[in-house]
């Protein structure tokens, strides 16, 4: 609780030390001269810097770059605020982008997570796994889920039960880690169980199970969807301080 009572004074400090007009943060609002460097987590829970001219992380509300990509999509492309009566569902929700969706009166927003032991969910998070989710077909006019498929064993199975819940003519949001010079993805096998160092090793990060490659798109076609790829302008990455090689994958199911 002393925590939760101290974490926003720390960052507003630290917000307040490093303010500037060469970057901001559509979420919160604040501008900086840079982003907070990013920080990994090995599997041990040590702490390390990751790779120098990364895109770093909001100093006042700790947005991730590409959360701050997928609200600029959703404010300028989607034009979410301009939605009536638009049912969205958002998996395992980045706090930061739940408070933008929450306060929109033309969405009724629903966000579920595999709740694990040691993390704190918000009151409005409802317990649910992406391999069974518990909505009927056809639901959803929206799904948004960022950096989460390469944490899911069946990823198949998980497209399966994401296209189904999306109503005919819905988007979803499907960011994932990709490396763009692999042709075919890299995964832990079905009888695999490696250990927290391999992943790591293997994948980039202790907690995922693949890292995935070109063959990305070809798996959500598999899974029914349309995929559209989109590059965010410069001037946009560069303002919003984004990776420069992330794109906006959306998957829209045929009407």
């Amino acid at each position: 609780m002393l925590k939760d009572i101290l974490r926003p004074v720390y960052r507003s400090l630290l917000a307040a030390i490093h303010a500037g007009k060469e970057c901001r943060c559509n979420l919160c609002g604040k501008s900086f001269s840079k982003m907070k460097p990013p920080i990994g987590i090995h599997a041990d829970g040590t702490t390390f810097l990751r790779t120098e001219g990364e895109a770093g992380y909001c100093w006042k509300c700790n947005s991730y770059p590409r959360v701050r990509a997928v609200w600029h999509w959703l404010e300028n492309d989607y034009r979410i605020q301009e939605k009536a009566n638009l049912q969205l569902l958002h998996i395992a929700p980045e706090e930061q982008l739940a408070e933008k969706l929450l306060q929109l009166p033309g969405v009724t927003y629903t966000a579920v997570d595999k709740f694990c032991e040691g993390y704190h969910y918000g009151e409005f998070v409802k317990h649910a796994d992406i391999l069974d989710l518990p909505f009927g077909d056809s639901s959803f006019d929206m799904v948004i889920c960022n950096h989460v498929l390469e944490h899911v064993k069946n990823d198949a199975k998980a497209m399966s039960e994401l296209y189904r819940v999306l109503k005919p003519g819905g988007t979803a949001l499907l960011i994932v880690p990709i490396d763009l010079s692999l042709a075919d993805t890299l995964e832990e096998e079905p009888d695999e169980e490696l250990s927290t160092d391999e992943r790591e090793e293997r994948f980039g990060q202790y907690d995922h199970v693949r890292l995935y490659g070109r063959d990305y798109f070809d798996r959500l076609e598999r899974a029914g969807f349309q995929v559209e790829r989109k590059a965010l302008p410069s001037v946009v990455v560069k303002d919003l301080a984004l990776d420069p090689d992330l794109e906006i994958v959306t998957a829209t199911k045929a009407r």
